[in-house]
């Protein structure tokens, strides 16, 4: 029997890595006094109301594909403490002949246990309401006295005993400096160039967020000067779920959350919030109007630096650098093109690529190349192949390691993950070595040649010309192209 192991904790506090490490032993006494095999362990960190989880979904998935023959967990609240969710995993395993056992010996499907199955479910999600219930209310209560809910404080504040106070730092200063240069006119990204330019923390760095980005964005700004709490009034419970099995958050009107008034030290004046507030509604209106047009080459133009898209700038009847545009030049430099001339070098290259095709002797020694491309890519297809099944192989063998307690569970992770990002990476080179092969012909290119002379009758580039015939532009710093065609080596201009 190979089988499906399913942990999952609620937190990973101490105590409940504690609980990870006792499943993980209970799991592995009772499937070596079974003589079985591991296929997989399936960790999930998370509620067990949600369906969301991660492994759960891959398990799920590898279920689907019977990838093993029994699912095992320490109770049925473990898999799922929703009756929804707790049916489905049934009825996908009923369907895949997958058994589901429990160690609390509450579910045996192999021994024809499983008529308590719906009461269980029923039971967990139950339990599961009564908790959040209990959880809000406790919430609440925190939220009437002027204690901050949430685990991370607003940008400029710092948490102390459960209680909002200005940060020791210059963050509160930074706020203030946001909400003058709104007020003076600068929009959500001009004040984020400016923060970047001056290289101040961003909100998610000052709190130390793992992968915090470096730049500041408009959607931060904008967040800060939406924010009630920098009045020094504590706006809690603006959003609600209605259920533990309904996760999606919805708005409370106003007079519905929980608000204190001056709660904690206040960074801004209550007149120049209501003041922001109303620019930022006059602005809206101003900007309610129909979609920007989509330029000729969106989404084909990139930086050859930063690789960020190009963006079209109307007065410059060109494209810069989207990352130059948007945060200024401590990220970026222009990388400027204009389109008219963009567009004058390709229609060129493509007309001389017609009268280059009409020559007997150049078509000669492309079919020789062509020819020998695709050799070449057989045998790189090959070796490829070769190495994905030698690394999947391997993949089973660090299972059974586990299972035998040869490495550990770290050690575990470590290798897979290793291995699934090669295999990965083989798996892409092996898809576009594919692609470009079964294009490499000499058939491939008399279909080419006939394309382009029927666009030859154009005097202008389409998109579909543009769409068929070129897969990217990249566009160095002092404004040459190199223009990546989907027949031939890449052009310069």
């Amino acid at each position: 029997m190979r089988c499906a192991v399913y942990i999952r904790v609620s937190t990973d506090k101490e105590e409940q890595k504690l609980s990870l490490e006792n499943q993980k032993s209970l799991f592995y006494d009772y499937i070596e006094k079974q003589k079985w095999d591991i296929h997989h362990l399936y960790v999930d960190v998370e509620s067990g109301t949600t369906e969301k989880r991660e492994n759960l979904v891959q398990m799920i998935a590898d279920a689907k594909e019977k990838k093993f023959d029994v699912i095992l967990s320490k109770e049925l609240s473990r898999l799922a403490r929703n009756g929804g969710l707790s049916y489905q995993i049934r009825d996908i395993a009923l369907k895949n002949r997958i058994q589901i056992i429990t160690l609390d010996n509450a579910i045996n499907t192999l021994e024809g246990n499983s008529e308590m199955f719906g009461l269980y479910a029923w039971m967990y999600e139950q339990e599961s309401q009564r908790t959040s219930n209990r959880i809000k209310a406790a919430l609440n209560s925190k939220a009437r006295k002027g204690e901050f809910k949430g685990s991370v404080p607003p940008y400029g504040y710092r948490l102390q005993q459960s209680k909002l106070i200005l940060a020791d730092d210059d963050t509160p200063n930074v706020v203030k400096r946001i909400y003058r240069m709104y007020l003076e006119g600068k929009g959500f990204d001009s004040i984020a160039r400016t923060l970047t330019r001056e290289g101040l923390p961003t909100p998610a760095q000052v709190i130390g967020k793992r992968n915090a980005g470096l730049y500041w964005q408009g959607s931060s700004v904008k967040k800060i000067l939406s924010n009630p709490h920098y009045v020094g009034n504590l706006e809690q419970g603006r959003q609600t779920t209605t259920s533990v099995i309904c996760k999606e958050r919805s708005e409370l009107p106003r007079e519905q959350r929980i608000i204190v008034e001056n709660a904690h030290p206040a960074i801004i004046s209550k007149e120049d919030f209501e003041a922001v507030h109303k620019y930022m509604e006059g602005r809206k209106r101003q900007q309610a109007k129909p979609k920007a047009k989509k330029h000729l080459y969106t989404n084909h133009l990139y930086c050859a630096d930063c690789g960020k898209s190009l963006w079209y700038v109307q007065h410059r009847k060109g494209y810069v650098c989207g990352n130059y545009y948007k945060h200024g030049k401590t990220v970026c430099s222009q990388h400027s093109v204009k389109e008219k001339e963009l567009t004058g070098v390709i229609l060129d290259d493509l007309r001389r690529l017609i009268a280059t095709l009409n020559e007997k002797e150049y078509m000669g020694q492309l079919e020789f190349k062509v020819k020998q491309a695709a050799k070449q890519a057989e045998r790189q297809v090959q070796s490829l192949s070769r190495q994905i099944e030698r690394l999947k192989e391997e993949k089973k063998n660090f299972i059974k390691l586990l299972a035998n307690g040869t490495i550990t569970e770290g050690d575990y992770k470590e290798v897979t993950q290793s291995n699934n990002q090669e295999i990965a990476s083989l798996q892409t080179k092996l898809m576009k070595l594919t692609a470009s092969n079964s294009n490499g012909s000499m058939e491939s290119m008399l279909r080419l040649k006939k394309e382009l002379k029927k666009y030859m009758g154009h005097e202008e580039l389409t998109p579909e010309m543009l769409h068929r015939l070129i897969s990217k532009i990249v566009v160095k710093a002092d404004g040459t192209a190199n223009i990546h065609y989907k027949f031939a080596a890449t052009a310069d201009i």
